[in-house]
This record gives structure tokens, sequence and C-alpha cells, in this order.
């Protein structure tokens, strides 16, 4: 045989062991994994798996946006399914603490049916989006919070920190209006009895931004802009941590007209003002 020829076969031969090797093993990305605990109405045994993607523990949360928490969840004795039909996020626990959020689940996660060698839960993925809003400034603790049908809530949590435009944590960007206000009393068109005794107004406010905390001043007017020489000042309001606020006014020292409540609401944080306006009666019937 030419030398020629036996260099050619012995190439070809290299060639076929090479296809005939496995290739290279690729790794599989770990799944995350966290402790799951018994919450409100849990029974039977601890039979669950899965974890919080993101945030990761200790992660900075911004008052400027919204935080999206993402992860996995199967309970390991159900069948055809995950096992899982609601989730809940919490500042604190669910038995004392702040709801922020609930989540949504059945999302695709074909890495979880793989990884745990079950096709039914390849939609084991959940997802919630919160307002760091609703939490305190600096450190907190986000509870997650999964029912299970038969065995009640179970719970895994994080470390977390809130401050004005700290971290990076995905979700979307907030816009920077004026407080968000809701007036709970009077209602338009409501009909108060001046020959009653003094009446509540009440209500709720926050800053986009900053949640209730941004909240620093609403003054309430009766029938005329703030500092019109016809606008009767009725005060400020008392303004709770969590944005309800509400003022008492006596209806028995005005007479009965059609009137207008005039609320001003601002931000400390943004210095805007949001006005409300509120159309009701002062009848001098027993209403």
């Amino acid at each position: 045989m030419r030398p020629s020829s036996i260099i050619a076969s012995t190439l070809a031969l290299i060639g076929l062991l090479m296809l005939s090797m496995p290739g290279p093993a690729v790794a599989q990305q770990a799944l995350s994994n966290a402790t799951w605990s018994p919450g409100p109405n849990a029974v039977g045994d601890n039979t669950y798996a899965g974890g919080v993607d993101a945030p990761g523990n200790g992660a900075a949360l911004s008052l400027n946006r919204f935080a999206t928490l993402s992860g996995w969840f199967v309970d390991k004795s159900a069948q055809g399914w995950t096992g899982a039909d609601d989730l809940q996020v919490f500042s604190g626990t669910m038995d004392s603490g702040t709801l922020l959020g609930h989540g949504t689940l059945g999302l695709p996660r074909s890495d979880v049916a793989s990884a745990l060698n079950n096709p039914y839960w390849s939609a084991a993925g959940w997802s919630a989006v919160i307002d760091p809003g609703g939490m305190a400034l600096g450190p907190n603790t986000l509870s997650i919070y999964i029912h299970t049908p038969d065995k009640g809530w179970w719970f895994t949590q994080l470390s977390v920190s809130v401050g004005p435009s700290q971290g990076a944590v995905a979700g979307p960007q907030r816009t920077s209006g004026g407080p968000i206000v809701t007036v709970t009393a009077p209602q338009d068109g409501e009909r108060i009895s001046t020959r009653l005794g003094n009446y509540r107004v009440t209500g709720t406010a926050r800053d986009p931004v900053a949640g209730p905390r941004g909240i620093n001043r609403i003054q309430v007017w009766l029938n005329g802009e703030q500092n019109t020489d016809q606008a009767s000042f009725i005060g400020d309001a008392d303004i709770a941590t969590d944005g309800s606020w509400e003022i008492d006014f006596g209806p028995w020292r005005y007479p009965p007209m059609a009137s207008n409540m005039y609320i001003y609401v601002h931000s400390g944080m943004t210095s805007k003002i949001t006005l409300v306006v509120v159309h009701f009666f002062l009848d001098n019937h027993l209403v």
C-alpha cells in the first residue's frame, strides 16, 4: 500500500473514533432551594421542594420601582400537578404582617421537571410583583406563602432592605406623579345633617414612590379653595402609618346648603400636591 493511502486510512479511522466518542457533559444549572415551614392551617408532613430565584437573600429593593419575585414550588406527594393553588407575599408574617400581593402559579419550568424527573412539574414556576412602599425603610423580612389544598399554608422567608433609590431588583418603574388619594367619607352627593354632632371625614393617601410614609400633610377646607376669603379651614388631618387619614368637623356650625370639601394632600418626598373635591349637602333634617 502506498504511504499516502496509509495516511488517508489512518486519518479516516481517527475521524470515526472522534465521532463515536461522547461529547463533553453539559452541566445542569442547580435549582434554587429554600426551607418551607408550616403556616396557618398547615397539617401533614413537609413534602415540599422549591426555591426563590429572585431576589436573593439580602437584596436591596428600591422605592422607585416595583420588585418582581420569582421561583418554583412543588408538593412532591402531588399526582398530576404541582400541588399548589395560591401564593401570597407578606412583609413579616401572615398573622401579624402586611400583605404585599398575590402571585401567579403554573409558570413554565422545564428545568424543574427534568431535575426532578416528573413531567407534571414542568409548570412549577411562580412569580409575584410587590410594592416596596408597603415596607419600612431599612431591613425587612419577606415571607412567601404557598397554599396546598389539603395541607394548608407553607412559607419560606428571605431578608431584604428597602431604600429611596437603592438596588437593582427587576420590576416596573414607578411614575412620579402626585399623591394617590381616596375619600371614603363623605361620598359625592351625600347628605350630612346639621342637627347631629361632629362628622368624621376619612380616606387614604400614599405617595406613588414612597408609599404612605411619603405623605406629610393633609389639609381640609370647606366651600372654597385654601386661603380664599369665602373658605372655612377645617384643619389638618391625622395621618396613620398605613396611609389612612381622618379629621372631624362640625356640620352644625354651617347653614344648610350644597357644599364642597377641598382636600389637599402634600407629599414630603416630591413636594407635589393632589387636590380632591367632594360635593355634598348640608341638610337641616335628620338623615
